[in-house]
């Protein structure tokens, strides 16, 4: 019987504790938990917008990256051209050119079939004049292949 009636008060004692327990939650205390979550969406919306600052910082890097890539390539192609231009000046100083030739034909026919694929009209013109005899179309070629370096790396 004793256990009946313990346990019969502690049921009306919680019956009675329960609505407050229930009472919601401070107004202070809402007002606090509001404010931070305005400051945290704010927060939220300036960190998106460096985020997408940043992406595009980042595609940025990237076309220049590809530009500089476009430029080196560029830069390579007409320095190899030079390499070949000056077959016959290692040959004559005797040094060990790059390049090899069975003849002056397949020397010059290199020449024309690189100029052909970088598509360069000048360079094409410029061994037309070397093929035609005009020695000083050499280093016009020379120096106009150092220039087209020079542009591609600035």
């Amino acid at each position: 019987m004793r256990k009946t009636i313990l346990t019969g008060m502690v049921l009306i004692l919680m019956l009675f504790l329960l609505p407050s327990c229930a009472a919601g939650i401070p107004q202070e205390e809402y007002d606090r938990v509001s404010s931070d979550l305005a400051a945290a969406q704010t927060q939220i919306q300036s960190l998106q917008a460096d985020l997408t600052k940043a992406q595009a910082q980042i595609q940025s890097l990237q076309s220049g990256k590809e530009v500089a890539g476009e430029k080196y390539a560029e830069a390579l192609a007409y320095a190899e051209y030079l390499d070949v231009l000056m077959y016959p000046v290692w040959k004559e100083a005797g040094l060990a050119p790059r390049f090899v030739f069975e003849d002056d034909f397949e020397w010059m026919s290199e020449l024309s079939n690189r100029a052909s694929n970088m598509g360069d009209t000048e360079l094409t013109s410029y061994v037309k004049e070397l093929r035609g005899g005009n020695e000083a179309a050499m280093t016009e070629l020379w120096y106009y292949c150092l220039d087209r370096i020079e542009k591609a790396l600035k």
